[in-house]
């Protein structure tokens, strides 16, 4: 059974928000281009804190949207991307593409390490994705002893197929709260829009983790763990699930395991990639894609 989020109303005004910001370039002032990324900052009279804005394109057609989304959003390829990312747990899902998280991002000494307590929110579709992520209070995240936390104000993600490959606009707009050393803030308005770059590399030289495409039995959770290219998503009630599996990172093929009712089959897919489908879902599931 699916729990509706209390942050509901929240995350819809925050992925309003975000298509505002990410559909033009109205009020959007071009800084520089570093490594194939457009860099843009913006100021709004609701706040001093300024939004920053990274623009690039994978080119080619070898990767989807939502292959691209999972690389960005998925912690297990964030912690290889994101150099300023330390860790993070999901405390509550709501769906497929609602969830509460805390993350932690790393700071250098004597600055204190900052945390986040936010809602996250996803549409996606075969051929345009957007993702926000936005702070929210919530008794499942107290304050965490030796962390300032941090205002989220906004964040996220645009990834859209074009002509030519597939474009990605990641925008953040964050308050770091507490004392921070100018020079920091500023590295941090500069780097933070890099990620839409640092996403692409990773894709480039990787591939992409496992991207469920399909689901009719409730999605619980899921994990990836990098090093290991060890995917993992826990399942319940009732139906099927698939997901595309990467040739790139599974050069050697995969194995899968099964905890529970379920059955699996693969299936060619494009660009050599796979298709796994595990059908006939009764109750708990885990799944895990190992390399073999």
């Amino acid at each position: 059974m699916t729990v509706t989020s209390p942050h509901s109303e929240t995350a819809r005004k925050a992925m309003a928000l975000l298509k505002e910001y990410a559909d033009n370039l109205d009020g959007w002032h071009l800084s520089q281009e570093k490594d194939c990324v457009k860099l843009y900052n913006k100021t709004v009279d609701t706040s001093p804190v300024a939004i920053v804005r990274g623009e690039t394109v994978l080119e080619g057609h070898t990767y989807t949207p939502q292959q691209v989304a999972t690389v960005a959003t998925l912690p297990g390829c964030r912690k290889i991307w994101d150099e300023k990312y330390d860790t993070s747990e999901i405390k509550a899902m709501y769906g497929r593409y609602e969830a509460l998280f805390w993350v932690k991002l790393k700071a250098p000494w004597p600055v204190s390490p900052r945390d986040m307590a936010a809602t996250s929110y996803r549409e996606i579709s075969e051929d345009e994705c957007y993702i926000v992520m936005t702070s929210v209070q919530d008794v499942l995240i107290p304050p965490v002893s030796g962390c300032v936390r941090a205002n989220l104000m906004i964040s996220g993600w645009k990834i859209v197929k074009t002509e030519v490959g597939v474009a990605i606009t990641y925008i953040t707009q964050v308050d770091l709260a507490g004392s921070i050393p100018s020079s920091f803030l500023k590295s941090i308005q500069q780097q933070v829009p890099l990620c839409a770059g640092s996403v692409v590399k990773y894709i480039q030289e990787h591939g992409y983790a496992p991207t469920s495409v399909e689901c009719s039995a409730e999605f619980k959770s899921e994990s990836f763990e990098h090093a290991k290219k060890e995917y993992a998503a826990s399942l319940d009630g009732v139906g099927n699930c698939s997901w595309l599996i990467s040739r790139k990172m599974y050069p050697s093929g995969f194995k899968v395991s099964l905890t529970g009712t379920a059955s699996e089959q693969t299936e060619d897919a494009s660009s050599g990639d796979k298709l796994l489908v595990i059908s006939g879902i009764q109750g708990p599931v885990t799944v895990k894609i190992n390399k073999t």
